[in-house]
């Protein structure tokens, strides 16, 4: 059985003692724009995946690995053969070719990955998972989904679609403000 002891770590965002919701209503007060509603919920939205994330850390720290590291052996495992050169890992997973470089260094030095030689372009070369890095993905998937379905399990079926609706509803509207964000120096100031 998968157990959680003490993997708490802090917060990265410092939101241990977030305010009362009546803390923001007596705010509107003095700053009538202000929605109580939604910054507590943003507050909250933050505060849980910042949980998610140190708690994930923890877990994944408990089983020998990192984020980066095991993100990276997954989708080598689900990569058909001859398409996993560096710049393709680094483009998929949105890093830099020199974090895939590093990661993949770290990795083949275990033994959990190599470097093959592309048989049709000898100017690049191909990752491919080893059997010792299949065993270590044998080994931690099971006891790392138990954990991650032990997060969502107080929640019925119904509940989990409507959380992934809403979910899917506050990423697009990332999408839509960060492309604001880009073009402009703040799309929440006001103009002059």
């Amino acid at each position: 059985m998968f157990r959680l002891v003490n993997l708490m770590r802090q917060p990265v965002t410092l939101l241990q003692a977030l305010p009362r919701y009546d803390v923001f209503l007596k705010e509107t007060k003095d700053f009538p724009q202000l929605d109580a509603s939604a910054c507590y919920a943003f507050l909250q939205l933050l505060r849980t995946g910042d949980e998610l994330l140190a708690l994930d850390d923890q877990v994944l720290s408990s089983f020998g690995t990192r984020h980066g590291r095991f993100n990276l052996l997954m989708m080598l495992k689900h990569c058909a053969l001859g398409k996993a050169t560096p710049a393709k890992l680094a483009e998929k997973t949105g890093v830099t070719r020199a974090t895939i470089t590093g990661l993949v260094d770290g990795l083949e030095k275990e033994g959990l990955v190599e470097r093959c030689p592309d048989p049709e372009n000898r100017r690049s070369i191909q990752v491919k998972l080893t059997n010792a890095g299949q065993k270590f993905l044998d080994k931690v998937r099971p006891g790392y989904c138990r954990w991650f379905t032990s997060v969502v399990e107080p929640l019925n079926q119904d509940e989990r679609k409507l959380l992934l609706g809403l979910l899917e509803k506050i990423q697009i509207r990332l999408g839509e403000i960060s492309g604001q964000y880009r073009k402009a120096s703040s799309p929440f100031s006001k103009p002059s």
